[in-house]
C-alpha cells in the first residue's frame, strides 16, 4: 500500500547494582505518510519490596523526553490548494513529553496504571495565510491487569491472561483483551482482540509469536488484521518485528557460588582439626588401655594370690588366728581398690562415649563411591543404574558404619526451582533403592543441589548433570 506507515522503535534498560532501581531509555520514529513524528524518553523506575516470602512490591515510573512533529505538504494530495490550514512546503515544531506509572504485583497477580504525553503540549505551526495552526499531545491514560496460571508436570506451561483499556478525552474507551501462553521459558505465543478507537470500526485481531535462545536473545513477530473486510481492503494488514539482547552475568548466582566455595572451604579446615583432634584422643584412648590392661593383670594377679593364701590359711586356721585377720583386711583393701579401678573405668567408658557423640555432630571428610544418571525431566531409575546401585551396595557394606550422601543434580535447562524439586526427586529414588537392597535409611542423607552443581561450572546444558553423587563419610 503506497505511503504505508513505518514505525521504528529503539529501547533499552538495566538495574542500578544491588539497588531496587532502573533505567531506560527509548528512540522512535513514525512516519505516516505526510506527518513524520521522532521522539525519545529517558525513564527512570524505583521498586518497592512488600514481602522478602514471595513477589510482593509496588513499582513507580517516571519518563521525560521530547516530541519532534513535521508535515511535508509537498507530499499532500489535496482538493483545494487554497486550504487556508495548509502550511508552507515542510513546517515543524517540538514539544516535552512527560510521562508516569504506578504498578502492583502480588504473587502472579499484576495491576498498572499510566500516564502518557502528561503535559498535553501543542505544537504550534503558522498557515500559509498567517493563521495558526496548533497540533495537540493528547494525554493517554492506560489501565492493565494480568494473571499468570501453570499447567504441566513441572509447571513448564505458563498462560497469562491480559487485559487493556485506554482512555483517551472526547474519544470512546479502547479496549484490548489477549492471552499470552510461554513453553518453558524458550517459546512465546498470543492471541488478542483490540475494540475500537472511534465511531468507525477499526478494531482488530492481533497474534505474535516469539522465541527467547539461552535467556539471551529475545525475538519476536507480531501481525495484526481487522475483521471488517472494507478496513482490511483499504488498511491492509500490519507487521512488527523485534529484537532484544540481555546483557551482563548473574550477579545472584555468582554471589552465591562463591558462599558455597567459602562454606566449603570452612568445612575443610574443620575437616583438618578434626582428624588432628581424632589422632590425639586415639592416642590418648591407647595409652589408657594399655594402664588399664596392665592394672587388670595386677589385680588378677594380686586376687589370685589372695586366693592360694586364703587356702592355705583355711588348713592352718586354728594356728594362725591372728594372721587370719591380718589377711582379711588386707583383702578388704585389695577390694576397695578393685572398686576405685572399677568406678575409674566406669567413667572413661562414659568418657569415650560422649567424646564419639561430639565426633558424630561435627562435619566429616568424605569420599565419591559412584554416580548415578537420570533421563532430562525424570527422577525413575532405569534397569542399568539400578546394577550400577547394586554394585555400590557391595561397597557400602563394607564400611557399615560410614554415613552415606545423596548429592542430587539437575541440568540448567528448565525453571531453577523446578529443577531443585527434580533434584530432590532423584535423591529420594536412589535412596528408596539403596533402603530396599537392606541399607539403613537413618545412614542415608539426601542433598538436593538443583542446577548448582554443573560439572562444567556454567550454565551450559549438559547431560551429565543430570545425576546423583553417591559419598560417604567417615565417623
Amino acid at each position: 500500500m503506497p505511503y504505508a506507515p513505518i514505525t521504528g522503535i529503539l529501547s533499552a534498560e538495566m538495574k542500578l547494582k544491588d539497588l531496587d532501581m532502573g533505567l531506560g531509555g527509548l528512540i522512535y520514529s513514525d512516519n505516516t505518510h505526510i506527518i513524520n513524528r521522532i521522539g525519545g524518553l529517558a525513564s527512570y523506575a524505583y521498586h518497592i519490596p512488600l514481602s522478602k516470602s514471595y513477589p510482593h512490591h509496588i513499582s513507580i515510573g517516571l519518563a521525560m523526553g521530547f516530541i519532534h512533529q513535521n508535515f511535508d505538504f509537498d507530499q499532500a494530495t489535496v482538493e483545494n490548494p487554497n486550504d487556508a490550514q495548509l502550511l508552507a512546503s515542510n513546517a515543524s515544531g517540538t514539544a516535552f513529553d512527560f510521562s508516569a506509572g504506578l504498578n502492583y504485583r502480588w504473587k502472579d497477580l499484576n495491576f498498572g496504571f499510566s500516564m502518557m504525553q502528561g503535559i498535553g503540549n501543542e505544537i504550534k505551526f503558522l498557515s500559509s495565510f498567517g493563521q495558526e495552526v496548533q497540533y495537540v499531545n493528547a494525554r493517554h491514560f492506560i489501565l492493565s491487569g494480568s494473571y499468570d496460571f501453570y499447567a504441566g508436570k513441572e509447571k513448564e506451561f505458563l498462560i497469562r491472561p491480559v487485559a487493556l483499556m485506554r482512555i483517551v478525552p472526547n474519544l470512546p474507551v479502547q479496549g484490548e483483551f489477549s492471552v499470552v501462553s510461554n513453553w518453558k521459558r524458550l517459546i512465546w505465543v498470543s492471541l488478542g482482540y483490540r475494540s475500537s478507537n472511534w465511531k468507525s470500526f477499526t478494531s482488530a485481531l492481533v497474534s505474535s509469536v516469539g522465541v527467547e535462545l539461552k535467556q539471551r536473545i529475545f525475538l519476536s513477530y507480531n501481525f495484526e488484521f481487522t475483521p471488517s473486510a472494507q478496513q482490511l481492503n483499504s488498511l491492509g494488514t500490519q507487521h512488527e518485528f523485534m529484537i532484544s539482547y540481555r546483557i551482563g552475568k548473574d550477579k545472584q548466582k555468582e554471589k552465591e557460588m562463591i558462599e558455597m566455595k567459602s562454606v566449603l572451604d570452612k568445612l575443610q579446615q574443620n575437616d583438618k582439626a578434626i582428624i588432628e583432634k581424632l589422632e590425639k584422643t586415639e592416642k590418648g584412648v591407647r595409652e589408657l588401655n594399655q594402664k588399664l590392661s596392665e592394672t587388670n593383670a595386677n589385680f588378677k594377679s594380686e586376687i589370685q594370690r589372695v586366693d592360694e593364701k586364703l587356702k592355705s590359711l583355711e588348713q592352718e586356721d586354728q594356728k594362725l588366728q591372728k594372721t587370719d585377720e591380718e589377711l582379711k583386711n588386707r583383702i578388704n583393701e585389695l577390694q576397695e581398690m578393685n572398686n576405685a579401678q572399677q568406678t575409674a573405668i566406669n567413667q572413661h567408658a562414659k568418657a569415650i562415649e560422649e567424646l564419639r557423640e561430639a565426633i558424630k555432630k561435627q562435619p566429616m571428610k568424605y569420599k565419591k563411591m559412584g554416580d548415578v544418571m537420570f533421563n532430562i525431566g525424570t527422577s525413575d531409575l532405569n534397569a542399568t543404574e539400578k546394577s550400577k546401585l547394586d554394585a555400590i551396595k557391595k561397597l557400602l557394606d563394607a564400611n557399615p558404619t560410614h554415613t552415606v550422601y545423596l548429592y542430587g543434580n539437575a541440568s540448567t535447562d528448565g525453571d531453577q526451582t523446578r529443577n531443585m524439586e527434580l533434584s530432590s526427586k532423584r535423591c529420594i529414588s536412589v535412596r528408596k533403592y539403596l533402603v530396599s537392597l537392606g541399607m539403613n535409611g537413618e545412614k542415608i542423607i539426601a542433598l538436593p543441589m538443583g542446577q548448582e552443581n554443573t560439572s562444567s561450572g556454567t550454565t551450559q546444558v549438559n547431560p551429565i548433570d543430570r545425576r546423583v553423587d553417591i559419598m560417604i563419610s567417615e565417623k
